[in-house]
């Protein structure tokens, strides 16, 4: 049974019972309300009729005003069990004085109501009125009901179907639209069903936002997958071609040497890229959780860049470090090295031969500050959205073989997140770019 379906049978069950309850309390309220008007009537006219009537000198005198019977009430004046005047229904037994208050009599087809009212010890009026009526009402709303209850139900069922069905038609549009997105693959496909507040309105949107992540996910691990395959497979066509080189000049030592050389070197940079990427899967799973310490991250930094000093030198690129002394963070000290590392790196490989590298180390308020400078080849405004896209690379044509593989940058904007940090990039092409990390002097 679908959704709809189900929505309809309790809708019109409960319409059903909705009415049936309404037709009871009518029933109820309304013989009670007609009970209640009969009777103020009847008292009404028992006390207006006693105002008509006295006696004198043991006699009864009675103004020729009164109406022994209107609207159905019957007027009578009685000496003990004796009528003395006015109109008493024939069918009804004749009782002695009962007292000032309405009592209810079953006689023949029907309910009465009696009324006594004394006058003096001898004589009292009585008011008699059918109790008809309630019963005519009760048996005409019974009637209605029977005939009104079903139809009511089918129109009911009728129009929660017709309101079900527009309310969930958007639905259906959701789940077609899912439907042809499984059958196709087409991720691209949304649902689109335009402005509205409502929850169906806001679940595809909702929706449509979710194929848009997964769209975007899915090309970025189409593109991952790509990249990463090209990575590796050119270090591994050069391994392949250095060993079978140099398994062809066995007897040639000198060749031997420098195809080995090749080797290790690519290999190493395939070692690093693996590295590379199982540190951003980590990050990415969720499971690359920094170890906090406290450590002096000027000293830090003086470490780091001296180790590329000697690959500095290659391209006579100065080296300088501008840091305030005593700068204690509480942070992850690999993933900081590392991130540093691979700044310097960027900006020796992008720097110009005879240029420098600037390492800055300060503190700013409750942060701690290092920025790497350099005066390199620098970044076009085109490029400079991308450059933290993995694999990215903004002209490894003119790094050489010592190019990574686009890498780095995602890292370290991976490994600053993890320290609730920031990175940010200054750079004007042809003149030069300024990396700039920013993260807590502690750890909350």
């Amino acid at each position: 049974m679908t959704i709809k379906q189900r929505i309809v049978i309790w809708y019109t069950i409960w319409m059903a019972v909705l009415v049936v309850i309404a037709f009871v309390v009518l029933l109820s309220a309304g013989g009670a309300m007609i009970r209640h008007e009969t009777i103020s009537e009847l008292e009404e006219a028992v006390y207006d009729a006693s105002e008509d009537i006295w006696t004198r000198d043991g006699r009864i005198i009675v103004d020729d005003d009164i109406d022994y019977i209107d609207d159905g009430i019957y007027l009578s004046i009685w000496q003990g069990n004796t009528l003395v005047r006015g109109r008493y229904p024939s069918e009804m037994p004749e009782e002695i004085f009962s007292g000032d208050s309405i009592r209810e009599v079953d006689w023949l087809e029907g309910t009465w109501f009696i009324l006594d009212f004394s006058i003096d010890e001898d004589y009292f009026i009585r008011g008699t009125v059918r109790a008809y009526d309630a019963a005519l009402f009760s048996s005409s709303i019974g009637a209605f009901m029977l005939i009104a209850l079903p139809l009511m139900v089918i129109l009911a069922a009728l129009g929660g179907y017709y309101i079900v069905r527009r309310s969930l038609k958007p639905a259906e549009t959701i789940v077609a639209t899912a439907e042809q997105i499984a059958g196709s693959d087409n991720l691209s496909k949304r649902i689109a069903l335009g402005d509205g507040d409502d929850e169906i309105h806001q679940m595809a949107s909702d929706f449509d936002r979710m194929l848009d992540c997964i769209e975007n996910a899915f090309v970025k691990e189409q593109q991952f997958t790509s990249d990463a395959s090209h990575e590796l497979r050119t270090p591994i066509s050069v391994i392949l071609a250095e060993a079978d080189y140099a398994s062809s000049h066995t007897a040639e030592e000198e060749k031997v040497s420098e195809a080995l050389c090749v080797i290790s070197r690519q290999a190493g940079k395939m070692s690093r890229l693996v590295s590379e990427l199982l540190s951003l899967a980590r990050s990415d799973k969720g499971t690359l959780t920094p170890e906090f310490e406290d450590f002096n991250l000027s000293e830090l930094g003086e470490m780091v860049l001296q180790t590329f000093e000697e690959k500095a030198a290659g391209k006579d690129i100065k080296l300088y470090l501008k840091a305030e002394p005593g700068v204690i963070v509480q942070a992850d000290q690999g993933m900081i090295t590392r991130i540093m590392i691979n700044l310097i790196a960027n900006a020796v490989n992008y720097g110009r031969d005879g240029g420098m590298v600037v390492l800055r180390i300060s503190c700013n308020g409750e942060n701690a500050e290092f920025a790497v400078e350099d005066n390199g080849i620098g970044i076009s405004a085109s490029d400079i959205g991308r450059i933290w896209d993995r694999f990215y690379q903004v002209d490894s044509s003119r790094t050489g073989d010592e190019a990574g593989a686009g890498l780095g940058l995602p890292i370290a904007k991976e490994l600053v997140a993890l320290h609730k940090g920031r990175i940010k990039v200054d750079s004007i092409e042809g003149e030069g770019s300024v990396f700039t990390v920013e993260i807590p002097l502690r750890q909350e």
